[in-house]
């Protein structure tokens, strides 16, 4: 059913050469609900569709009856048993899907890649499963891609709640048991019996060789750091021989937790001792988000509201989303976050995927720990800390919101977050076009269209930081990938030689410089999987005025085209002295001008663009080599389907997914499917205004 749509028409009118403008009523509209028409999960879910909770249930009965797992009960999960992990949907090869979507095969039966903790090994591994069909399983084999490893190192793993409770209860008992006293006089709490003044930790992973895995365990009470950490060596399967490696406290670096013990006590070479008072926990301190100060206006009044007054000009069966002229599908993937399918304008592909691969947020500072804080956000997973978006702050409070369903290692059935992804349609309050003729000389007319559009919106709260991530849909066929960074800073404890890396912004806080990195997947079909890829470049050339003056030169500007043949030749490094328009094509599709079809053509628009700075693959930039260019494009296969994995927090060593490798076989490009790798970035270095959390004005 089509809903009628009514526009709100300008007639212009003129009197003494000046242009008065009269609005007419609209067109009276009929109204439509729209919104999520179909809730609940799809008794045949679409090739893009995240597991269900049946598939789920289903998927958990059959792998527990695999005697080869020798799976144990979730509840009893120990980083010594075999565990699953996490489960995903793992998609069909593209071209059964393809034939599938435009009706001419069968649709390819849906299955589950599992990630499974076998401690139970000798020695422990991670394995990776392919299981299904979902509808029923009936197979679980190994994965098997020529170009990662599978199984993975046991230290490799991604963090999971398992390890994670397993290495704070372990560790942090270590240091209480050797040094808590020293806790309890410098900072007045402690980890173990400590009531209600307890201090919390923020683990580092630390990459300790090839074939170890560490991390380092900063103390924490908020945005409140303290200047103590410890370097744990979590290698293998059993946490009795877990231990804590080196000590850092009060600016000096201890070999051991027995080392400082005895250097605190002896005060005959007395160390440089901290006492701080324990965080108040006061409604006025700066750490919280309670109001302070004066009320804004000094008369409450609620802000501006966006209103809906036919109702909601998109739909959405499941996950499949009908806006305008737009059609796709989303989905939200537990390893990498948010994703659609199918992007359709007018009926024609455009986009057969597009979506987040990876996040990371690289530090620096002069203490050990802050040194080394490279955090790669896929080693503990996207997707499942997008969760409990709240109408009229994260969205609007006419958004529509999706749940999404996860497995939990420790639970025996898929657990359902809430408000995971919200959608709605908003008025930019910027005209989309417009043009005014203001005298009768130009025209006298107006003519002009109000911008909105439809937002998918997800936001991964990841340790102290929010990221919000959008997918634009224009009315005119345009597609925006938006990100923003928010949430607490991850600040150190202040000290003199912390000054290269950051501002001191309170009594014991400074703001080091961070990295933020975005890496998104873009595979564009322009009129099918045969497309091209070229640059408009700009340039200057000087020329004389001709008939003019004939013997003046004058500068201007112009382009040339550029067909970009391999991947390496298309790994693109912005520049401003050589700008370019990028575009994506189908060779033979041309106007009677011999330009190509509007339709055959896509640009794709760089920005929020910044330039990572570490030395190629040197120390833990090897983790992420997509980040090198801003740009990059390869030919797709299946078995690259993502330009990182869940093992790049601690992998840098010896990467499972090398991103290099994607391009440096150097096929050839021209009438290729391709896929558009794009980096967004930006470098953060905190500012009071900072505090107490991040504001989003800069997005990328």
């Amino acid at each position: 059913m089509l809903a009628v749509v009514g526009a709100l028409v300008a007639v212009v009118l003129v009197k003494n050469k000046e242009i008065h403008a009269r609005t007419l009523m609209s067109t009276p509209c009929q109204r439509q609900d729209g919104g999520l028409l179909t809730s609940g999960d799809p008794k045949s879910p679409s090739p893009f569709h995240d597991i269900t909770t049946a598939e789920y249930s289903k998927l958990f009965s059959y792998l527990r009856s695999v005697p080869e797992l020798s799976l144990a009960d979730p509840c009893r999960a120990g980083v010594n048993t075999s565990n699953i992990f996490m489960a995903d949907l793992l998609l069909p090869p593209k071209r059964d899907v393809l034939k599938f979507l435009d009706g001419s095969g069968p649709q390819p039966p849906r299955e589950a890649r599992v990630l499974i903790f076998r401690g139970d090994k000798a020695p422990p591994v991670v394995e990776e499963y392919r299981v299904g069909p979902l509808s029923d399983p009936t197979y679980c084999t190994l994965i098997k891609n020529p170009v990662r490893r599978n199984p993975v190192q046991f230290a490799y793993r991604p963090v999971g709640f398992v390890e994670y409770f397993t290495a704070v209860e372990c560790i942090m008992k270590q240091v209480d048991q050797e040094v808590g006293f020293i806790l309890q006089e410098s900072y007045e709490a402690t980890f173990t019996d400590c009531g209600d003044k307890c201090l919390t930790t923020f683990l580092v992973a630390v990459g300790v060789s090839p074939d170890e895995k560490g991390c380092q365990e900063n103390l924490v009470v908020g945005l409140h750091p303290l200047d103590f950490g410890v370097l744990a060596n979590v290698d293998g399967s059993d946490p009795s021989l877990w231990k804590v490696e080196k000590v850092w406290y009060a600016g000096a670096l201890y070999e051991s937790l027995t080392e400082l013990a005895a250097r605190y006590r002896d005060i005959s070479n007395p160390i440089n001792k901290i006492k701080l008072p324990f965080v108040s926990t006061s409604r006025d301190l700066f750490s919280t988000q309670n109001l302070r100060g004066s009320p804004v206006p000094a008369t409450p009044k609620r802000p501006p509201l966006q209103v809906e007054p036919d109702g909601k000009r998109y739909t959405i069966k499941h996950r499949h989303v009908n806006y305008m002229q737009w059609d796709f599908d989303i989905r939200l993937s537990a390893f990498n976050g948010p994703q659609a399918y199918d992007i359709r304008f007018n009926g024609e592909r455009l986009v057969y995927e597009l979506g987040l691969s990876e996040i990371s947020v690289y530090y620096s500072g002069d203490n050990p720990i802050q040194r080394v804080t490279d955090i790669v956000d896929s080693g503990i997973l996207l997707g499942i800390h997008s969760k409990s978006l709240i109408p009229g702050a994260d969205c609007p409070e006419g958004a529509t919101f999706l749940n999404a369903s996860f497995l939990s290692e420790r639970m025996a059935a898929a657990t359902e977050l809430a408000q995971a992804t919200c959608v709605f349609e908003q008025n930019t309050a910027m005209p989309l076009r417009r043009h005014l003729a203001y005298s009768v000389s130009q025209g006298a007319f107006y003519g002009g269209m109000a911008s909105s559009v439809l937002v998918v919106r997800s936001i991964l709260t990841i340790l102290n930081y929010d990221y919000i991530l959008d997918f634009v849909f224009y009315q005119n066929g345009a597609l925006e990938v938006r990100a923003h960074s928010t949430g607490y800073i991850l600040s150190t404890f202040y000290r003199p030689q912390e000054a290269p890396y950051g501002f001191r912004l309170a009594e014991n806080i400074n703001g080091n410089i961070h990295h933020h990195m975005f890496h998104f997947k873009a595979d564009i079909d322009i009129l099918g999987t045969s497309n091209r890829y070229e640059t408009l470049d700009i340039s200057t050339e000087t020329v004389n005025l001709r008939q003019a003056v004939p013997d003046r030169q004058y500068t201007q500007t112009r382009f040339s085209r550029h067909l970009l043949r391999s991947e390496l030749q298309a790994l693109y490094n912005y520049s401003f002295d050589f700008p370019k328009y990028h575009l994506v094509y189908k060779e033979g599709q041309n106007t009677k001008y011999g330009v190509h079809e509007h339709s055959g053509k896509y640009l794709t628009i760089r920005t929020g663009m910044s330039k990572q700075l570490l030395p190629k693959d040197v120390d833990n930039e090897a983790t992420i080599p997509w980040a090198r260019q801003q740009l990059a494009v390869t030919v797709r296969k299946d078995n690259e389907q993502f330009s990182t994995s869940p093992y790049a927090l601690f992998d840098s060593f010896d990467p499972v997914v090398n991103f290099a490798n994607f391009y440096n076989d150097n096929e050839s490009i021209v009438d290729q499917d391709l896929v558009f790798w794009l980096t967004l970035g930006i470098h953060h270095i905190p500012h009071t205004e900072d505090l107490p959390v991040t504001p989003t004005q800069e997005k990328l």
